[in-house]
């Protein structure tokens, strides 16, 4: 899932919106924050806990080339996130993206 923007961020949480870019993601599904650049995870150990379309209406997954709301959680490194997020500038993409790791 590509990030287009974080929406709330803490050392439980990440929100942010994203693009599905490949196959389903689905609440429950372990994922990863990488930075596709780099090629190298920032956080690992996440965890889909929601997913929310059109005025956050709450669904269980998104399919390949939707827009939604998601929140991941875990244990994250608050100031690797903004470091690899910072020099996007308001409006572009944060260049992050989710992706699914292995249950």
């Amino acid at each position: 899932m590509q990030i287009n923007e974080l929406v709330h961020l803490t050392y439980t949480s990440l929100t942010c919106t994203v693009r599905c870019l490949a196959g389903t993601i689905r609440v429950g599904d372990p994922v990863r924050l990488v930075s596709p650049a780099a090629e190298l995870p920032v956080v690992e150990g996440l965890t889909i806990s929601k997913i929310e379309v059109y005025a956050n209406m709450p669904v269980e997954f998104i399919d390949l080339g939707l827009t939604a709301r998601v929140t991941a959680t875990g244990a994250i490194d608050v100031a690797a996130v903004r470091a690899s997020a910072a020099g996007a500038a308001p409006g572009e993409l944060v260049r992050l993206e989710l992706r699914l790791t292995a249950p």
